[in-house]
């Protein structure tokens, strides 16, 4: 798996924490980090893509720079100002992550830790704002069904415990270590609930099981 890094930041930065904060965090993880101001410096092998967004219409340039990315990479948002739409819409276009301009180094050291974990970073704020916007899509959807019979999903009691610890908080190395097995184990699990389910994520899947075994998962 790569170990590498890339910090795209602004070319007028507000600060620098890229530089003088996340940089030195990220190789302390083992990471190969380097840098460049055009999204076209991003190299092949790059395993996390961390992208400054501290500017006007961040999301306007955030997607004209992601159109002209040719990597593919994990992305992360660093540098953000207390803007909760721009988070919100990260988190549904698949970023997996956000770092503030008011987070400290012990906040970015745990956010890059569990990144590496192939976990989300978001507040729980936004984790629980996206997963309302999902319930209510789903919800409207259920009134566009035909009345025609639906074949049940039928979850594993081993998927609807990953589950229920899922929504709790717990990520794959806590779910294993709770159910005493291994996180490859909690891997394969997760893969066929997702296939069963039809989820695409772990945000979908929760959404899901909100609305499916609301009881199961509590």
């Amino acid at each position: 798996m790569s170990s590498s890094a890339f910090l795209l930041l602004d070319k007028e930065p507000v600060n620098t924490i890229g530089i003088n904060v996340l940089q030195p965090l990220l190789k302390t993880q083992g990471l190969d980090v380097t840098t460049g101001t055009d999204i076209s410096d991003v190299p092949e092998g790059t395993r996390l893509l961390f992208i400054e967004t501290a500017v006007n219409d961040s999301w306007g340039k955030l997607k004209e720079q992601l159109v002209n990315l040719k990597v593919k990479c994990d992305i992360v948002l660093f540098n953000l100002d207390e803007n909760p739409e721009l988070a919100n819409r990260a988190l549904l276009s698949g970023i997996r992550g956000v770092f503030y301009t008011t987070d400290n180094a012990d906040v970015l050291m745990k956010g890059i830790r569990m990144l590496l974990e192939d976990q989300l970073w978001y507040r729980r704020d936004v984790m629980c704002n996206v997963l309302n916007r999902m319930l209510q899509f789903n919800k409207d959807a259920l009134h566009k069904l035909t009345e025609g019979d639906i074949e049940p999903v039928k979850l594993t009691k081993r998927e609807k415990a990953i589950i229920a610890l899922m929504s709790k908080g717990a990520k794959n190395k806590e779910i294993a270590e709770e159910l005493n097995i291994s996180p490859h184990t909690v891997k394969t699990h997760l893969y066929s609930a997702f296939r069963k389910t039809k989820c695409r994520n772990r945000i979908e899947l929760l959404s899901w099981a909100q609305q499916n075994i609301p009881d199961e998962i509590r």
